[in-house]
Protein backbone atom coordinates (compact mmCIF):
# COMPACT_ATOMS: atom_id res chain seq x y z
CA UNK A 1 0.00 0.00 0.00
CA UNK A 2 2.77 2.33 0.36
CA UNK A 3 3.98 2.64 -2.94
CA UNK A 4 0.62 3.60 -3.93
CA UNK A 5 0.12 6.82 -1.46
CA UNK A 6 -0.10 10.31 -3.03
CA UNK A 7 1.41 12.96 -1.01
CA UNK A 8 0.08 16.58 -1.37
CA UNK A 9 2.64 19.42 -1.13
CA UNK A 10 0.01 21.70 -0.50
CA UNK A 11 -0.67 24.58 1.99
CA UNK A 12 -2.26 23.24 4.96
CA UNK A 13 -2.82 19.35 5.02
CA UNK A 14 0.85 17.35 4.34
CA UNK A 15 1.51 13.58 4.46
CA UNK A 16 1.91 11.54 7.38
CA UNK A 17 4.04 8.52 7.63
CA UNK A 18 1.99 4.87 7.40
CA UNK A 19 3.03 4.11 10.56
CA UNK A 20 1.59 7.34 11.75
CA UNK A 21 -1.26 6.79 10.04
CA UNK A 22 -1.44 2.96 10.96
CA UNK A 23 -1.33 3.70 15.19
CA UNK A 24 -4.24 6.53 14.17
CA UNK A 25 -6.27 4.25 12.77
CA UNK A 26 -6.10 1.47 15.91
CA UNK A 27 -6.81 4.12 18.04
CA UNK A 28 -9.88 4.98 16.27
CA UNK A 29 -11.19 2.02 16.86
CA UNK A 30 -10.22 1.41 20.35
CA UNK A 31 -8.61 4.46 22.16
CA UNK A 32 -5.64 3.47 24.48
CA UNK A 33 -7.39 0.29 25.10
CA UNK A 34 -10.25 1.80 26.57
CA UNK A 35 -13.23 -0.13 24.04
CA UNK A 36 -14.67 3.22 22.37
CA UNK A 37 -13.15 4.94 19.41
CA UNK A 38 -11.35 8.97 20.26
CA UNK A 39 -14.45 10.50 18.54
CA UNK A 40 -16.68 8.10 21.26
CA UNK A 41 -14.59 9.20 24.42
CA UNK A 42 -15.89 11.65 27.16
CA UNK A 43 -14.35 15.38 27.31
CA UNK A 44 -14.21 14.95 31.06
CA UNK A 45 -12.61 11.35 31.10
CA UNK A 46 -9.35 10.38 32.27
CA UNK A 47 -8.86 9.40 28.47
CA UNK A 48 -9.42 13.09 27.09
CA UNK A 49 -7.13 14.26 30.28
CA UNK A 50 -4.49 12.42 29.30
CA UNK A 51 -4.51 13.72 25.71
CA UNK A 52 -5.16 17.23 26.10
CA UNK A 53 -2.19 17.32 28.44
CA UNK A 54 -0.20 15.49 26.41
CA UNK A 55 -0.78 18.24 23.50
CA UNK A 56 -0.36 20.86 25.71
CA UNK A 57 3.04 19.72 27.18
CA UNK A 58 4.22 18.84 24.03
CA UNK A 59 3.38 22.33 22.23
CA UNK A 60 5.02 24.27 25.62
CA UNK A 61 7.74 21.58 24.81
CA UNK A 62 8.56 22.16 21.46
CA UNK A 63 7.89 26.29 21.56
CA UNK A 64 9.51 26.36 24.66
CA UNK A 65 7.47 28.07 26.78
CA UNK A 66 8.27 27.80 30.78
CA UNK A 67 4.90 28.39 33.41
CA UNK A 68 4.71 31.54 32.24
CA UNK A 69 2.62 30.16 29.54
CA UNK A 70 -1.15 28.82 29.07
CA UNK A 71 -1.72 26.80 25.85
CA UNK A 72 -4.99 27.11 24.86
CA UNK A 73 -7.12 25.13 22.60
CA UNK A 74 -10.01 27.57 20.69
CA UNK A 75 -12.67 26.43 17.76
CA UNK A 76 -12.02 28.67 14.98
CA UNK A 77 -8.88 28.93 14.11
CA UNK A 78 -7.15 32.58 13.12
CA UNK A 79 -10.00 34.03 11.21
CA UNK A 80 -12.04 33.97 14.69
CA UNK A 81 -9.07 35.06 16.58
CA UNK A 82 -9.00 38.32 14.05
CA UNK A 83 -11.98 39.21 16.11
CA UNK A 84 -11.41 37.84 19.68
CA UNK A 85 -8.01 39.59 19.94
CA UNK A 86 -9.08 43.13 19.27
CA UNK A 87 -12.46 41.96 21.14
CA UNK A 88 -10.72 40.72 24.53
CA UNK A 89 -7.67 42.96 24.50
CA UNK A 90 -8.79 46.58 23.47
CA UNK A 91 -11.17 48.60 25.78
CA UNK A 92 -12.66 51.95 24.46
CA UNK A 93 -9.94 54.02 24.70
CA UNK A 94 -7.06 51.22 23.81
CA UNK A 95 -5.42 50.72 19.92
CA UNK A 96 -3.30 48.38 18.47
CA UNK A 97 -1.08 48.44 16.35
CA UNK A 98 -1.00 46.03 12.94
CA UNK A 99 1.32 45.22 10.12
CA UNK A 100 -0.39 44.61 6.75
CA UNK A 101 1.86 41.92 4.81
CA UNK A 102 -1.51 40.33 2.89
CA UNK A 103 -4.43 38.63 2.64
CA UNK A 104 -4.60 37.31 6.02
CA UNK A 105 -3.00 40.27 7.95
CA UNK A 106 -5.91 42.52 5.90
CA UNK A 107 -8.64 39.82 7.22
CA UNK A 108 -7.46 40.79 10.81
CA UNK A 109 -7.44 44.67 10.15
CA UNK A 110 -10.64 44.58 8.46
CA UNK A 111 -12.21 42.27 11.89
CA UNK A 112 -10.64 45.21 14.14
CA UNK A 113 -12.56 47.62 12.05
CA UNK A 114 -15.73 45.91 11.75
CA UNK A 115 -15.34 45.62 15.68
CA UNK A 116 -15.24 49.39 15.46
CA UNK A 117 -11.43 49.52 17.71
CA UNK A 118 -8.90 51.62 17.33
CA UNK A 119 -6.21 50.35 15.52
CA UNK A 120 -3.05 51.57 13.22
CA UNK A 121 -1.40 50.06 10.56
CA UNK A 122 1.66 50.71 11.40
CA UNK A 123 3.20 49.62 8.00
CA UNK A 124 2.52 47.66 5.05
CA UNK A 125 3.81 45.81 2.14
CA UNK A 126 0.83 47.10 -0.20
CA UNK A 127 2.18 49.11 -2.32
CA UNK A 128 5.02 45.97 -3.44
CA UNK A 129 1.80 43.39 -3.73
CA UNK A 130 2.75 42.70 -0.51
CA UNK A 131 5.85 40.87 -1.82
CA UNK A 132 8.26 41.81 1.41
CA UNK A 133 7.85 42.28 4.77
CA UNK A 134 8.51 45.87 6.35
CA UNK A 135 11.55 46.35 8.48
CA UNK A 136 12.07 49.73 10.89
CA UNK A 137 8.75 49.98 11.91
CA UNK A 138 7.75 52.71 14.24
CA UNK A 139 5.06 51.00 16.65
CA UNK A 140 2.59 53.60 19.14
CA UNK A 141 3.84 53.56 22.20
CA UNK A 142 0.62 52.99 23.79
CA UNK A 143 -0.83 50.53 21.51
CA UNK A 144 -2.18 47.01 23.82
CA UNK A 145 -0.50 44.54 20.76
CA UNK A 146 1.03 44.56 17.83
CA UNK A 147 -0.76 42.32 15.34
CA UNK A 148 1.52 40.36 12.78
CA UNK A 149 0.88 37.19 10.38
CA UNK A 150 4.00 35.40 10.53
CA UNK A 151 3.52 33.74 7.02
CA UNK A 152 1.88 35.08 4.15
CA UNK A 153 1.22 31.58 2.27
CA UNK A 154 -0.88 33.78 -0.05
CA UNK A 155 2.28 35.82 -1.55
CA UNK A 156 5.23 33.71 -0.26
CA UNK A 157 6.86 36.14 2.34
CA UNK A 158 7.58 34.95 5.67
CA UNK A 159 9.34 36.77 9.21
CA UNK A 160 12.59 35.13 10.01
CA UNK A 161 12.90 37.59 12.97
CA UNK A 162 10.16 39.32 14.76
CA UNK A 163 10.43 43.11 14.58
CA UNK A 164 11.75 44.87 17.48
CA UNK A 165 8.37 46.32 19.33
CA UNK A 166 10.18 47.96 22.40
CA UNK A 167 7.64 45.41 25.11
CA UNK A 168 4.68 45.83 23.05
CA UNK A 169 2.91 42.11 23.23
CA UNK A 170 3.13 40.25 20.09
CA UNK A 171 -0.14 38.55 19.05
CA UNK A 172 0.58 36.73 15.84
CA UNK A 173 -1.47 34.16 13.54
CA UNK A 174 1.16 31.44 13.32
CA UNK A 175 -1.15 29.28 11.68
CA UNK A 176 0.77 28.04 8.93
CA UNK A 177 4.16 27.88 10.52
CA UNK A 178 3.63 27.80 14.40
CA UNK A 179 6.21 25.00 14.72
CA UNK A 180 8.33 25.35 11.72
CA UNK A 181 11.28 26.78 13.31
CA UNK A 182 12.79 26.55 16.75
CA UNK A 183 12.50 30.12 17.49
CA UNK A 184 9.13 30.62 17.40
Amino acid sequence: MAEHRIHNFNAGPAALPLQVLEEIQANFLNFDHSGMSITEISHRSSYFDKVINDAVERAKRLLKLDERYHVLFLQGGASLQFAMVPMNFLGDNDSADYVNTGTWAGKAIKEAQILKKNHKVAASSEDKDFSYIPKDIQFSANAKYVHLTSNNTIKGTQYYKFPDTKGIPIVCDMSSDIFQDPWR
